[in-house]
């Protein structure tokens, strides 16, 4: 294959960066569209060759990826998409179900919860694991509908509980390819580091526009949209890359991740 297999995160927080991708219609780019758990298996199976990836999943295979340090999804306090619903405070959750969509947010609420809590798998709807368990992991567009309905008595909100302990910002996902399709068409991954970089630069000339194009292609009103886009960042700037070094080296110190990469510069 001449081209690349490009994964994207199918889900809202996304779309200011998709908007301006699919505009830009590169003949050279595949697109295919999933939940961050799957994307990072189809790129370490060699059925994508770069993709936005869960920032822990990267961490894990390193060696084998090579990191784009153009573009991330990050914030820098709430981002409302990653949040724990409980049956009481987050201070006295004993178990947890957590979603199989995403390997940082289990990663993060690990490391906010430390090692005695336990997790399981969530199976069926968030509300019957609320009659089993303490709490429930969510994100994405599955954990905003479920704060528009006020699932449980409680939420907390990941990336301010992450900001409230560490003062830096949580990268939740950042671009990689795989090392052998970098080599093998560095010209195509050059031009979607730039297409990354041109859509950061378009969204924020012109925000509204994306706010507009998402309201009419999600369930959710403009103005629930425009509020959570504020709230997430994704260029992969020093403080992006101070925070995501903080939270590798706690994911090491908790026994999520064996090795830390190297951040490129």
């Amino acid at each position: 294959m001449s081209g690349l297999r490009v994964g994207r995160i199918a889900a809202l927080n996304m779309y200011p960066l998709y908007h301006h991708l699919e505009r830009a219609a590169d003949p050279a780019m595949t697109f295919v569209d999933g939940l961050p758990t799957a994307l990072n298996a189809a790129v370490l199976e060699n059925r994508l060759d770069v993709s936005a990836m869960s920032s822990i999943a990267y961490a894990r295979h390193a060696a084998s990826l090579r990191l784009l340090p153009v573009a991330c999804i990050a914030a820098a306090g709430a981002v409302d998409s990653i949040q724990v619903f409980s049956r009481v405070p987050l201070a006295r959750v004993r178990t947890v179900a957590v979603t199989p969509h995403s390997a940082t947010s289990v990663t993060l609420l690990r490391v906010l919860l430390g090692p005695g809590v336990p997790f399981v798998p969530l199976e069926g709807t968030p509300e019957d694991a609320l009659r089993q368990v303490d709490g429930v992991l969510l994100i994405a567009d599955e954990a905003l509908s479920a704060l528009r309905r006020g699932l449980a008595p409680y939420h907390t909100d990941l990336g301010a509980l992450w900001r409230a302990r560490t003062g830096l910002p949580m990268v939740f996902a950042v671009w990689a390819a795989r090392e052998d399709s970098a080599r093998r068409a560095p010209e195509h991954l050059a031009s979607l580091a730039r297409l990354l970089a041109e859509a950061q630069l378009r969204y924020a000339s012109d925000p509204e526009e994306v706010v507009v194009a998402a309201a009419g292609r999600f369930p959710f009103p403009a103005e629930e949209i425009r509020a959570y886009f504020r709230r997430l960042r994704y260029g992969f700037g020093p403080g992006e890359r101070a925070g995501l070094a903080r939270f590798l080296e706690l994911a090491r110190s908790v026994g999520e991740l064996r090795d830390l990469p190297r951040l490129a510069a």
